[in-house]
């Protein structure tokens, strides 16, 4: 199901393109979708980690009356922490500006701005549906689920096929879609979720080991979002042209490593939330060992093809125009060692949620922390030994890394049980 909708936007991307072309217009867009969506995916993706675990152990220790006081409260502080996130956001924006877009016309800025300012309902509707999307996975709801973000794209296609090159209409077919999507969320919600009585609440634990581990998670993935700006600073230094190479060589790696990951997390963090919270740990780790064994193999084999098929991908896919034979086997050398990283990041996505289920936030938040560098110091040492195959290799060695150090403290017995609102 994420196949197709990834399928349907790229088709729109495809059109969004032929509708408004590379311009100043466009830069402003872009730049500003990076400036509004930074905050909310550093909040949200934290928050996502910590509400399913939460949501899967209510639901099975507590009953589905207590499961949805908790996803009223969850929601309740999320939107909270948005509004102060935002406010400080906006307050930070010139100085940000300064930063990212240190080579804009203060004219160009002044559009970006306004572009941010549009974008606000997007950043909250945004959030939403990405803790919706928790609650409707922790309760099996997968085909569905996984479908209905292909509103949004199909609602863009539609409206620009109507008013075409208006960059007003475009944020506003962008907030339109994320909004209908919304709705589908929280009307499937409805359906899945009974109705919380009036009897007091017992889940305020439950909404504090919210708070505090989606707190703890933050630097995490805050350190963990720099990793793109990394590679391009590592990447400017390497000569002309090693940015753009770079960029198409990680199309299809990027590509494989989303679906891979997104439907192998998606499926196993409720799995193993539900046996932890039922005291099934003895099942649940012999089981976790067979399954990075298993993913470690078809990580393998699947990079293994796309290395044999990359110089044929590349060439079907890019050399045309001003794309050259020569690019291609640059392209394809770049690619060939970007491929490596799946094995790693598919083995990261079941170890990390795995931690995950066991309510060992600081253990991820370290772990994450640590990795980064190590990551960013394995991309810069072999990019001075073979330039941007070797920064391209490193990000394949650092994910490599990365996985085999989740594994081990997944495998890791905690000295005592994780209590509902502690966070390990």
């Amino acid at each position: 199901m994420t196949t197709l909708v990834k399928s349907v936007a790229f088709v729109k991307e495809a059109v969004v393109a032929a509708a408004f072309g590379v311009g100043p217009s466009m830069d402003s867009y872009l730049m500003a979708l990076v400036i509004i969506g930074f905050p909310s995916g550093v909040l949200v993706y934290a928050a996502h980690t910590v509400f399913t675990r939460e949501y899967v152990r209510i639901i099975t220790v507590h009953g589905d009356a207590a499961a949805g006081r908790f996803l009223r409260g969850a929601f309740l502080q999320l939107l909270l922490a948005l509004t102060g996130l935002l406010a400080v956001w906006i307050a930070l924006l010139p100085a940000i500006l300064s930063v990212v877009g240190h080579g804009l016309a203060p004219a160009q800025r002044s559009l970006v701005t306004g572009n941010v300012l549009r974008l606000i309902p997007y950043y909250y509707l945004y959030a939403i549906n990405f803790l919706g999307y928790g609650a409707l996975q922790s309760r099996g709801v997968f085909v569905r689920s996984a479908l209905i973000p292909i509103m949004t794209p199909l609602v863009m296609m539609g409206l620009i096929a109507l008013v075409r090159t208006d960059l007003n209409a475009l944020i506003g077919a962008l907030t339109l879609g994320t909004a209908l999507e919304t709705l589908l969320v929280l009307v499937l919600i409805r359906k899945v979720q009974p109705r919380p009585d009036d009897a007091p609440a017992p889940t305020t634990g439950a909404v504090r080991a919210f708070v505090w581990g989606t707190l703890i998670l933050m630097p995490g993935t805050l350190l963990s979002g720099l990793i793109p700006v990394i590679e391009q600073t590592i990447a400017s230094g390497l000569g002309h042209g090693t940015i753009s190479a770079l960029g198409y060589a990680a199309k299809l790696p990027a590509t494989l490593n989303t679906l891979l990951t997104t439907a192998i997390g998606v499926t196993i963090l409720p799995y193993f939330s539900q046996r932890l919270s039922l005291g099934d740990a003895q099942s649940c780790r012999p089981f976790f060992v067979r399954y990075v064994i298993f993913l470690t193999s078809v990580g393998m084999s699947i990079a293994a093809a796309g290395v044999l098929g990359s110089e044929p991908f590349v060439r079907f896919a890019f050399q045309r125009g001003q794309f050259s034979a020569h690019d291609t086997l640059l392209v394809t050398a770049l690619q060939q060692a970007y491929l490596w990283q799946l094995p790693g990041a598919m083995v990261a996505a079941v170890a990390l949620r795995y931690v995950a289920a066991q309510g060992r936030y600081r253990t991820m938040t370290i772990v994450n922390m640590a990795m980064v560098p190590v990551t960013g110091l394995l991309q810069w040492s072999l990019s001075h030994l073979w330039g941007g195959a070797g920064l391209a290799f490193g990000t394949s060695a650092g994910a490599a890394l990365t996985a085999s150090v989740f594994v081990g403290f997944a495998l890791r017995r905690s000295p005592k049980p994780v209590r509902t609102w502690e966070t390990a």
